[in-house]
């Protein structure tokens, strides 16, 4: 079992984006239709499609987010087993703020978003919390960059 956190663009090959997504200062979590837990809009990388392309369609797809920044956070590594599937490979990490959502795609396998304050307690994925506090730190680095501008 083994899950390390990098620095953004330390590795190759990655089999997958996850995003950290924030609206209004409240985290953004999704839930999928056949479970009852929450989770960070994440998704598989496809043939032809780079990391980023990936979060930005991972993002639709599962919160209906149409309008958003979205930026580097980290890469990491896993092997382990989560929810009776076997991780293995390069991952990217994503942070995103979003400004404005549509629907959530028909075809899209959430069913729900949810805003937060902090973490919920049911994640499905509570490896996440492992690169949360990286977030956290950006998140509340941009509540200070518009603070001071204003």
């Amino acid at each position: 079992m083994e899950f390390k956190i990098y620095p953004f663009n330390t590795h190759t090959n990655y089999f997958s984006a996850d995003i950290m997504a924030t609206y209004k200062g409240k985290w953004v979590f999704c839930k999928h239709k056949n479970r009852t837990t929450w989770e960070h809009p994440s998704g598989w990388i496809e043939e032809g499609e780079s990391a980023l392309e990936a979060a930005k369609r991972e993002l639709f797809e599962e919160t209906g987010s149409i309008e958003f920044d979205i930026e580097p956070l980290c890469d990491y590594y896993i092997d382990m087993e989560l929810n009776g599937f076997h991780y293995k490979g390069n991952g990217q990490v994503y942070f995103a703020t979003i400004y404005s959502f549509g629907e959530i795609p028909p075809y899209s396998e959430m069913g729900e978003i949810g805003f937060f304050d902090t973490l919920p307690d049911n994640l499905t994925y509570p490896i996440l919390k492992r690169y949360f506090s990286i977030a956290e730190k950006k998140l509340q680095a941009k509540q200070e960059t518009i603070l001071y501008s204003d």
